[in-house]
């Protein structure tokens, strides 16, 4: 009888593995799925962009061979310059690494240009001065045009090198978990084959004939203390319902959840701005003590800090007043872009399966908030709030 609840307790801890890890690598594909459709999207409206700034820059080599007023070029180019600052709008908005929103900036201050010499050929056209209004958008604004298309050219290859590394990022999180859900397995498989199904005759009749056993003790810290055990149910249905996470309201509520499941005195979201840590959203405390946090250089030295460092998960033990700390890397496709950190209680800084249940919470986070508009507005309105304060 012993033998079949290990079995079981086995067989249903292989299933759980295989339910989370596949949720994982699912969610990390949908990232991957968004990464390849905003890349479609930029592509598109670059292609536009280059076609644009390759015809306004036709219009100004015939103009310079020329020289002769062309009332339907001076048109020609200035709807394509409106319709380059409207592109280039929406592709600002979306830039993603600090290269290509450096390049990006070159091509803005370059169209600024552009667009000031329009404005004046349109004034001077409007005054009945074709000549000058066709010398001032066909003929001085030509090293802006080249220099729009050199900007959106090193903006492209940016882009390209930011897409491929994010997309790898993806591809290694996936095949990570695979590969832990697939060594989990094997040792379940071993286990399986190790542990008889039934007892023999003689044990049975020993078993039969002893008195009942007490059950296993829970695991306990070095103070004595017992740690209780996570209710990995609960656990997985709230990594399900962090993975539609859309508004702040949910946040708080499932950062609630959570504390209750890691039996946490608190829960706190840390976000990186530049080089420090700010404190975005939290759970457990109350909203004058968070107002007064500082915000955490990257250099500090703690465990919050060294967990955004190295992008790996670290505790704090139990003090005197029985409370520890797990620290969390919120990991994105781009890097590491913050903390959760968990202020737990009972030795549960210590415990293996509370250690996982908090970084499966904190990867699910990181997946959610980085492709989530509005949170992502929520915590930097809160990061320049704390900003302005200190």
């Amino acid at each position: 009888m012993q033998h079949r609840g290990r079995r079981l307790a086995t067989l249903c801890s292989i299933l759980l593995v295989g339910i989370l890890s596949g949720f994982f690598i699912w969610s990390n594909e949908r990232v991957r799925r968004q990464l390849d459709e905003q890349r479609e999207s930029k592509e598109d409206t670059v292609d536009r962009l280059l076609a644009s700034i390759s015809t306004i820059a036709s219009a100004q080599r015939a103009y310079a061979e020329n020289r002769s007023r062309d009332v339907a070029s001076f048109t020609q180019v200035s709807v394509l310059i409106d319709r380059i600052t409207t592109d280039a709008a929406g592709l600002r908005a979306a830039a993603d690494s600090g290269a290509s929103k450096e390049r990006l900036e070159e091509f803005w201050t370059a169209l600024s240009a552009l667009m000031g010499a329009g404005s004046r050929a349109r004034d001077q056209f409007a005054h009945g001065d074709e000549n000058a209004a066709s010398e001032t958008v066909l003929a001085s604004a030509r090293d802006q045009v080249t220099q729009l298309n050199a900007s959106l050219r090193a903006f492209r290859n940016a882009e390209v090198a930011s897409y491929r590394n994010a997309r790898a990022t993806t591809s290694f999180r996936s095949a990570a978990a695979l590969g832990a859900a697939g060594v989990i397995w094997a040792a379940a498989l071993v286990l399986f084959a190790v542990v008889p199904w039934r007892v023999t005759g003689r044990q049975t009749e020993i078993a039969v004939s002893s008195p009942p056993q007490r059950q296993a003790e829970p695991p306990t810290v070095a103070t004595g203390t017992t740690v209780p055990s996570i209710d990995l149910a609960a656990a997985a249905a709230l990594s399900t319902e962090l993975g539609t996470l859309s508004d702040q309201e949910q946040l708080q509520r499932l950062l609630g959840r959570a504390a209750e499941i890691l039996d946490a005195r608190g829960l706190v979201i840390w976000m990186g701005a530049g080089d420090e840590l700010f404190a975005a959203a939290a759970h457990g405390y109350d909203s004058a003590v968070l107002q007064r946090i500082r915000p955490i250089p990257r250099s500090g030295e703690n465990v919050t800090a060294a967990a955004w460092r190295s992008g790996q998960l670290r505790t704090v033990s139990a003090d005197a007043s029985g409370y520890g700390a797990i620290v969390a890397p919120l990991l994105s496709p781009t890097g590491c872009v913050g903390v959760l950190a968990a202020e737990t209680r009972s030795g549960r800084d210590g415990d293996d399966t509370t250690r996982a249940v908090v970084t499966i919470i904190a990867s699910q986070l990181a997946s959610v908030l980085a492709a989530w508009p509005s949170a992502s507005t929520a915590a930097v309105e809160t990061l320049d709030r704390k900003a302005a304060a200190s």
